[in-house]
């Protein structure tokens, strides 16, 4: 009778421990969750134009284009996909990532270590930044500007100086992840293009490493007839709960989402929702049956003391 009593135990206690293991990283030997796209709108996008960033503000999405001679900022609007407004930028100047800080629009240019920045309104050039080597994607964090220059390091800078504050190096799976293009920053994590990949990464603004990745390919097959139209463009949509991307020279963008593959909702932390409810139920089970066969069994036993121990067997 002890020895099922004990067996019982035992098998209680490991139903507990089964389900108080959070699910997390060192169960998939920290590698990088892989998640689907969904399409939730498809609307049209100017196929002139070779998309550099995307950035949603006041409901407008803002568009930065680039190519010498061909580069400027728009105002595009998402419910058909016209330019509602635009201007180009001297000719000298490569556009590349935008972001928004205190009403303005702030665009990074690729080798002349010029970030440009324009009122949110009528699109004039209010003033710039000065920076060294070159600048590809850049997003407001809330705290820091987040910047890459195409390699595998992001640098973080003072928003209303661009002074340099700090920098993380991001890797994937334990490996370095370069050519990283347009930014999104979105609570801790940091979206971002892979220039000539048809993949975003989410990655983790503390640490630096990809928390997961997200293939578009299935789009950019239908999209783009050169090896420079590729897929670029990130920008969230608090409203729709969805992020807009699109590629250069693309004749469509879209609103999708970034979904588990296993259909369980993620919350911000990268906890999963589910797992914990599970875990919960299965903790009050195995309790109430810890306490109702302890109960039980004890009332079945005969009461006495420990038999008398045998000869010495080894144990101690």
């Amino acid at each position: 009778m002890g020895s099922r009593l004990g067996t019982v135990f035992c098998s209680a206690i490991l139903l507990l421990s089964i389900s108080a293991t959070p699910l997390n990283a060192s169960e998939s030997g920290d590698s990088a969750e892989e998640r689907m796209i969904s399409v939730i709108e498809t609307v049209p996008h100017d196929p002139g134009a070779f998309t550099q960033g995307l950035e949603i503000f006041n409901g407008i999405l803002f568009e930065s284009t680039g190519l010498y001679g061909h580069s400027g900022l728009r105002k595009v609007d998402t419910t058909d996909g016209s330019v509602i407004s635009q201007v180009s930028i001297d000719g000298t100047y490569f556009g590349e990532g935008i972001t928004i800080f205190n009403n303005s629009v702030i665009m990074l240019t690729w080798r002349n270590g010029t970030a440009l920045v324009f009122d949110s309104e009528d699109l004039s050039v209010e003033g710039e930044f000065s920076y060294q080597g070159e600048g590809w994607g850049i997003c407001f964090n809330g705290d820091f500007l987040v910047m890459s220059n195409g390699t595998s390091l992001l640098t973080f800078r003072d928003p209303d100086s661009f002074e340099f504050s700090h920098s993380i190096s991001v890797t994937w799976n334990g490996n370095p992840v370069t050519r990283l293009n347009e930014l999104e920053c979105v609570g801790e994590l940091i979206l971002a293009n892979v220039w000539l990949q048809d993949v975003i990464v989410a990655i983790n603004s503390t640490t630096g490493n990809v928390e997961y990745s997200a293939s578009a390919g299935f789009l950019s097959e239908n999209q783009g007839s050169t090896a420079n139209e590729v897929l670029n463009g990130i920008a969230f949509d608090s409203s729709r709960q969805g992020f807009w991307i699109t590629g250069k020279n693309w004749t469509e963008m879209y609103l999708v989402t970034f979904d588990s593959q296993n259909g369980e909702l993620l919350s911000e932390s990268g906890s999963k929702n589910g797992h914990m409810e599970i875990s919960s139920e299965l903790l009050v089970i195995a309790t109430v049956m810890v306490f109702f066969f302890t109960v039980v069994m004890q009332r079945k036993m005969p009461n006495f003391k420990d038999p008398p121990r045998g000869d010495d067997d080894g144990d101690g």
